[in-house]
């Protein structure tokens, strides 16, 4: 049922309220009700998984219309002048679940006479916190204040980096949806200063069930003066999130919907990790609207690699091409280690790459960090092996990582599962080891591996090889004894995984019969006399390994041809 028009859109059910001292409201942030949210999602997969596993954020900026609203039942009759003191300490978001309660309280703080300004203290607890995730003291008056007077350096249009708006959104530079895509034309930025036109959005559509919302500021404005902020901090390979101001003034009301509003920032400093900035903003006829004083943006760095495959997963891989197969008529083997997710947080990427079938695997390995970690980083590359696989076969773009499902058989070898069985599907292997995972994709059965080269003793050499493996292993000198041992212990394994029965249960019938000085070993399986010929690489103090079914087989004594 709709409201009637002009409804503050986040003052829902009051809980208590003292006149003129305090409100406490709790409002349910809901997914089918709150529909901007679904353009403030951090992870990119529309038709592919649910809203809810998305991670739908709470903007800051809806946070403090929030706050504006239920303030401004503290003291009706009077405006909203300004905004001070944000303080965001937490995201509120949306995790795995369709709705989440806000418990939002104002009170009154003090009435300043000289100024004739009242100050209304806001926050906002999101549901299973202790504590607020977003404090503010939200001014009201009767008249607008004028206190704020920054300093704008003039910006050179002539000498300025351009940056087409348009592509920020259509490429995903920026993650934002329809709903928060304000920025227009050029944005214009020098080393210390930010200048574009944002258009204001029409405030239909953000709720379902408010057909003309009241909103006391422009939170989808705001969010965009802060997304410019971001936009600066790219062009240094980091990238930006509000996290507080220290003032916000207005001085006239939203200028009408479609109306162009220039806008410039002046980068203040940057301290640590908090970026720093001046904001003013014009209503499109020559006056000012508003003024920031210290906005707050925190900036991190992603390695480019990673922006890339999470902002355009269908252009994009994240693990990269391993030293062994990748040939025409070969597997296709890619890696990826810890370090290149930088200090990405791997639950996040496991949001991006993972179905829901998958992610409840993940969380099972929770008790075991760095075995979770490492069925992540399996994953993650066996899917990037499987996408471009099948891409590179059907010409179409890449699929969303998290529409390739990965399952397991009974003994534990990975399988692609198809929708419907019409589509051709690879064979895929994986292997970790430390910090890192080789995976690969073939349209034959096959098999890799990954060990760190280290020093073995003779107990383990003798669990592992038989006494002509052995004395092969002597033949080819001491100097090279650790690094032959693992190349034999990883063809194995990968023979192992091969034939889906891990080295484990083979090992008494696996055995070399031929090494080749660059590495190529030729692996005879007694109990059916089958014969594989697997390539092992040495790579950064690591041996990969790499076998598949349809592997030539050289005459004895020749190398191996790659796999």
């Amino acid at each position: 049922m709709s409201r009637r028009g002009g409804a503050l859109p986040f003052v829902g059910r009051v809980i208590a309220a003292t006149r003129g001292e305090s409100v406490l409201v709790e409002r349910v942030l809901h997914l089918d009700e709150d529909l901007y949210l679904a353009d403030h999602a951090f992870v990119h997969a529309p038709g592919v998984k649910p809203l809810s596993a998305c991670l739908p954020v709470l903007p800051m900026t809806m946070s403090i219309e929030a706050m504006a609203e239920v303030a401004a039942c503290v003291v009706p009759g009077q405006g909203l002048i300004g905004v001070e003191e944000i303080k965001a300490t937490r995201w509120i978001d949306l995790v795995d679940a369709e709705s989440a309660i806000l418990t939002i309280e104002a009170r009154l703080d003090r009435y300043d006479p000289q100024r004739d300004v009242t100050f209304v203290r806001a926050a906002i607890r999101a549901e299973g916190q202790s504590g607020p995730s977003i404090e503010a003291t939200l001014l009201f008056g009767r008249h607008y204040l004028l206190e704020l007077f920054p300093d704008f350096g003039a910006l050179d249009a002539g000498t300025a980096l351009r940056i087409d708006a348009a592509r920020l959104y259509a490429e995903r530079h920026l993650f934002h949806g329809p709903a928060f895509r304000c920025l227009f034309g050029e944005v214009f930025v020098e080393d210390r200063r930010i200048a574009g036109h944002l258009r204001i959005p029409s405030p239909a559509g953000l709720f379902r069930s408010t057909a003309e919302p009241q909103l006391l500021l422009q939170p989808c404005v705001l969010d965009a003066i802060c997304q410019m902020v971001g936009v600066h901090a790219m062009q240094r390979d980091r990238y930006a999130f509000p996290v507080g101001l220290g003032k916000l003034e207005l001085y006239r009301p939203t200028p009408p919907a479609g109306s162009l509003v220039p806008v410039r920032i002046e980068m203040r400093k940057t301290d640590g990790k908090t970026i720093h900035a001046d904001v003013e903003a014009e209503d499109g006829e020559g006056g000012v609207w508003m003024r920031i004083a210290d906005l707050r943006c925190w900036k991190f760095q992603w390695e480019r690699r990673l922006v890339d495959y999470r902002r355009a997963p269908g252009q994009f891989l994240l693990g990269r091409p391993a030293p062994v197969g990748n040939t025409a008529d070969g597997p296709l083997v890619l890696q990826l280690a810890e370090p290149d997710l930088g200090k990405f947080d791997p639950r996040m990427l496991a949001r991006d790459c993972l179905g829901l079938e998958e992610a409840a695997v993940y969380e099972s390995h929770a008790r075991f960090p760095a075995r979770q970690r490492q069925w992540l980083l399996g994953r993650t590359v066996a899917k990037d092996c499987v996408r471009r696989w099948i891409s590179d076969r059907t010409g179409a773009e890449m699929a969303h990582p998290a529409a390739i499902l990965l399952r397991s058989d009974p003994s534990g070898r990975p399988y692609v599962a198809g929708a419907d069985g019409r589509e051709a599907l690879p064979h895929v292997s994986i292997a970790h080891c430390e910090d890192r995972a080789i995976a690969a994709a073939h349209c034959g059965r096959v098999g890799v591996d990954i060990e760190r080269i280290a020093d073995r003793d003779d107990g383990f050499l003798a669990a592992v090889a038989g006494p002509d493996e052995r004395e092969k292993v002597k033949a080819l000198g001491a100097a090279r004894r650790a690094e032959w041992i693992t190349r034999l212990w990883g063809a194995k394994e990968a023979v192992g995984k091969l034939l889906g029965s891990g080295v484990d249960g083979r090992l008494k019938s696996l055995e070399a019969v031929d090494f080749s000085p660059e590495g190529s070993i030729r692996i005879q399986d007694r109990e059916t006399m089958s014969t594989y010929a697997v390539e092992t690489i040495e790579s950064n103090g690591f041996i990969i390994a790499c076998v598949t079914e349809d592997a030539p087989l050289p005459p004895r004594g020749e190398e191996c041809a790659s796999a």
